[in-house]
């Protein structure tokens, strides 16, 4: 089989198309010929070398789709999305070919509603949105959602989930043309960051009160402008760091405030947790309310340029890697 096999982590990384042989199935494990798997940031930052020090030769890959070919939990032919956890594709062997070995708890059957390349988008984002919303922020029905990146694969699945848990969502775009995507993808409001101040902007949509909540998957200095949007006693969900790792905060009007600051980090999360955040999505997703963007889609031996478009900043939705 093809697989995709980092040999040098670093800037540039040394990756290559090699052959390699087909695994054999595993009592606890399914044995699946994936279709599809995302390029996502954390496959970006294990392979430059800013997440850790994954061990090399490696096959990356965290997230993706395929069918099944021999388990005892699901019947051959059962389209599955296939969610790597802390493992998979970080320090041991992922889902960059056409082959894997993978936990059965870990696979989610696919609703008819999605294509196999949308399940290749549904678990990584999708399950750190749905967790950070319900378990982290203790979302309610009827607040108001700020989400940053919107467009972005963190951010669209933020906007979905919590528009799907019955809150108003306002996107913060950095483009004319993204707040036209996210206005068509059912934003209830969108900031243009191109055009438009956020804390200004946010003052007006909310009357001056601020919003309940903010999900940040973007980081670098745009965390601390959505801190100061947040209303008194509302809270600040901090997801990842793709605008940079350092980040100001006003302390006054933290304290004044009374906010609240904290984060989420799905791939340290339980395998129960995370199990339980799977069946959720599926039914989420089998209801309609759930669909990933895909941005794009790339052939296996062109992995290159899929990466390429992940850094441009400019995909909006999932790239997804055709296997």
């Amino acid at each position: 089989m093809k697989a995709i096999v980092t040999r040098r982590i670093g800037t540039p990384p040394e990756m290559a198309v090699e052959e390699r042989p087909t695994p054999s199935r595993r009592d606890g494990f399914a044995l699946v010929r994936m279709h599809s798997a995302t390029i996502n940031q954390l496959a970006n930052s294990l392979r430059t070398g800013g997440f850790g020090a994954p061990p090399v030769p490696l096959v990356m890959g965290n997230e993706g789709a395929g069918t099944v070919e021999e388990s005892s939990r699901f019947p051959a032919g059962t389209r599955v999305a296939v969610y790597g956890h802390g493992d998979i594709g970080v320090t041991v062997d992922g889902l960059y070919q056409q082959w894997v070995r993978v936990p059965e708890h870990r696979l989610l059957e696919l609703p008819d509603a999605l294509t196999i390349g949308e399940g290749a988008a549904l678990t990584v984002n999708y399950l750190t949105a749905y967790v950070a919303l319900t378990q982290v922020a203790h979302l309610e029905k009827g607040q108001t959602v700020l989400v940053s990146g919107a467009t972005g694969g963190v951010g669209g699945a933020v906007m979905q989930t919590s528009r799907a848990l019955g809150t108003r969502a306002i996107a913060v775009v950095s483009t004319s043309a993204k707040a036209r995507h996210a206005a068509r993808a059912g934003a209830h409001a969108v900031i243009d960051l191109s055009s438009q101040n956020l804390n200004q902007a946010v003052a007006e949509l909310t009357d001056g009160r601020g919003v309940d909540l903010a999900m940040d998957p973007v980081g670098g200095p745009r965390l601390g402008e959505l801190l100061r949007s947040v209303r008194r006693h509302g809270t600040l969900v901090s997801l990842g760091f793709t605008g940079g790792k350092q980040a100001e905060i006003d302390v006054v009007d933290l304290i004044v405030g009374e906010k609240h600051v904290t984060a989420y980090g799905l791939h340290g999360d339980s395998e129960d947790n995370t199990a339980k955040g799977l069946e959720a999505l599926g039914r989420l997703a089998a209801e309609g309310q759930l669909h990933p963007t895909i941005d794009s889609t790339f052939a296996l031996d062109d992995f290159e340029q899929g990466f390429a478009r992940l850094t441009s900043r400019e995909a909006v939705g999932s790239i997804v890697l055709e296997l």
